[in-house]
């Protein structure tokens, strides 16, 4: 008997595992385009429109009620390690944490970590564009892909925040 096509469910846990003994082979590719698409794929089945904040992470990340991690879409705040991570991890807290945010959500809907990238809105304010405006986040635009919906306020404040020194401009 003979096989077209073979389906085998693996658990990503396993996947992930496997990653290291098959570093620098094409398998390596295979596993990890596994693992990207269907973390799409489960991240994609659960996006809320709503969702309270239960924990702050960092910067551009938080914790909602229900587990799932939502990173912001459009920016990166700096890394516990980099300078202003205290600040940028503090004006999120003020901004969101215990709070219930709407989550806009633009083209990509997940990372390949399987958090959910989303816009948070909180009090009619897209929290991304605050912590631009303040110089506590930068705009992350990648290549060949496509353009974000407020792609263009946030260039505009992290413009101006780089004009006026602020935050992470400033040093």
């Amino acid at each position: 008997m003979t096989f077209k096509s073979k389906m085998v469910l693996i658990p990503s846990a396993l996947l992930i595992s496997l990653l290291s003994f098959v570093a620098g082979t094409k398998y390596e590719t295979q596993i990890k385009n596994v693992l990207i698409n269907s973390n799409k794929q489960s991240a994609v089945l659960q996006l809320p429109k709503q969702a309270k904040v239960q924990r702050i992470i960092d910067g551009d990340t938080v914790e909602l009620q229900n587990g799932t991690i939502l990173r912001y879409a459009g920016i990166t705040a700096p890394e516990i390690s980099e300078p202003f991570a205290e600040e940028s991890t503090k004006k999120n807290k003020r901004l969101v944490e215990g709070k219930t945010i709407t989550l806009e959500y633009d083209s990509y809907t997940s990372d390949k970590f399987n958090r959910i990238l989303a816009y948070a809105i909180i009090d009619g304010k897209n929290v991304s564009l605050e912590l631009v405006k303040t110089g506590l986040a930068k705009v992350v635009i990648y290549q060949k892909r496509k353009t974000l919906i407020y792609q263009d306020q946030l260039l505009k404040a992290q413009s101006e925040a780089q004009k006026k020194k602020l935050g992470i401009w400033g040093q």
